[in-house]
């Protein structure tokens, strides 16, 4: 893991507190509107509270605009609250739609009307229908800016548009081309466009062959289809074909960094607690359920063990590789349960198959099986001088690490066939899961061998 430095410097820091408490407003304004939004973000952030309330006062709400999407919604709250609500207004009128809705979805209706109230007519609407879609749906995290033009808009004309046109674009990749309806037809890249004649008509240049979205698509779909289709932007359309928004990469960056910590959340037993943020009441209530079903299911083991007691008062030497089995059980099962939960989520299990997943699987196994249990073998033969514990050791784990790969690898995909979330099966469960499978394999050949 890359340990990433501070963006912005302390001494960058330092110079603008300094210049805040020397009441230099101008200077300070001057040289901080030259850094990058994000860099500007950091500043603020590190200025601490008394420096967020004066930023207000050397900052216009439009300026302000392009630095407020970048803080988490609990500091853009708490933010908003200290700022006067005439700014605020500004702010949001000025923001783009996706990061408006962001930002109001966790409030109480009646204060989202009351915001939606004090924006204009368009921009109210538009973010009255994002609050509309489903958390987690393509719709929620689409924007409503974006630049369309008819059929027989002429190349020369859709470029003084975009000189004029003063809504606010983060960026702009594509020129959607729609009907009077506004029906989408297709595409024309910004390239394609600069490199047009002037008397060119869009239709002549526009890409039709596009892949769409709904709007009720889930999130992490649509960055699946971004992905296959290796595009920066993609259009969002109703049932009837209507154009109705656009998704953009940035967007699907946050996406996909938003499934990969639920994915871990979910492998690791503590969905929901991976925000340090989190209290430690909270975090624990997410986590004792968890907990408290792999606190019975380790009962079992211990009552693998207790029926095998014969065995282990015969040769005590047994016990001595308990936990060698059981953790070489339990590491084996989840690096198939990650391994797998990865092929599933990128789609590459649906193009191989079960079968070759499986084969897979259990050739890997049965390899890592025959090198740890011919070292480990010679190991007790060699420090122990028991040739015997040495070859039912070396036998337990080859037989148990060959399982345990296919346990790992097979679960998450019987969990995916129900249409739950493979990352579901996690990374406790399949190592308790595996531990009782490798402690019946370990005493089993130990009874067997030892005629016990």
């Amino acid at each position: 893991m890359i340990n990433v430095k501070p963006k912005v410097s302390q001494e960058t820091v330092d110079t603008f507190r300094n210049l805040l408490d020397a009441e230099k407003k101008e200077e300070f304004r001057s040289g901080f509107l030259k850094l990058h939004k994000n860099d500007q973000f950091n500043i603020i952030r590190r200025l601490g509270t008394k420096a967020r309330t004066e930023m207000t006062g050397i900052l216009s709400p439009e300026e302000f605009a392009m630095i407020f999407k970048w803080f988490d919604r609990d500091e853009q709250l708490e933010l908003f609250d200290e700022m006067d609500k005439a700014y605020g207004i500004r702010m949001l009128e000025r923001m783009s739609t996706d990061n408006v809705r962001h930002f109001m979805e966790p409030l109480k209706a009646s204060v989202q009307k009351e915001l939606l109230d004090g924006l204009s007519a368009e921009k109210a609407a538009h973010i009255h229908e994002l609050l509309t879609y489903k958390k987690g749906s393509a719709g929620s995290i689409m924007r409503k800016e974006f630049i369309s033009g008819f059929p027989d808009d002429t190349a020369s004309a859709m470029i003084e548009k975009l000189k004029s046109d003063t809504t606010t674009y983060e960026a702009v990749h594509y020129i959607y081309i729609a009907d009077e309806y506004q029906k989408f037809i297709g595409l024309v890249s910004l390239r394609d466009l600069l490199m047009a004649e002037d008397e060119n008509l869009l239709s002549s240049i526009c890409d039709t062959g596009i892949r769409t979205v709904m709007p009720d698509m889930d999130q992490e779909h649509v960055a699946r289809i971004m992905q296959d289709y290796d595009v920066v932007d993609i259009p969002v359309v109703s049932v009837d074909r209507e154009l109705v928004g656009s998704i953009t990469i940035d967007d699907i960056i946050d996406v996909i960094e938003f499934e990969m910590t639920e994915d871990v959340g979910e492998l690791s037993a503590s969905r929901g607690t991976t925000d340090v943020s989190v209290s430690p009441l909270t975090a624990a209530k997410k986590r004792a359920p968890w907990i408290l079903i792999l606190m019975f299911l380790g009962l079992i083991t211990a009552n693998v063990i207790g029926a095998f007691e014969e065995t282990l008062e015969a040769v005590v030497l047994l016990s001595f590789f308990i936990p060698l089995v059981m953790d070489a059980a339990g590491n084996t099962g989840t690096q198939s349960l990650a391994v797998m939960v990865r092929t599933i989520s990128t789609g590459a299990y649906e193009k191989n198959g079960i079968w070759h997943t499986m084969k897979r699987e259990l050739g890997t196994g049965i390899l890592m099986g025959i090198v740890s249990g011919v070292t480990i073998a010679l190991l007790i033969s060699v420090f122990y001088q028991d040739m015997r514990i040495g070859l039912i050791v070396g036998s337990a784990l080859l037989l148990t690490l060959s399982v345990s790969t296919v346990v790992g690898s097979i679960v998450p995909v019987m969990i995916s066939k129900l249409n739950i979330d493979p990352a579901v099966a996690s990374g406790p469960f399949i190592t308790t899961l595996n531990d009782v499978i490798g402690l019946l394999i370990y005493f089993t050949i130990a009874t067997a061998m030892l005629q016990i």
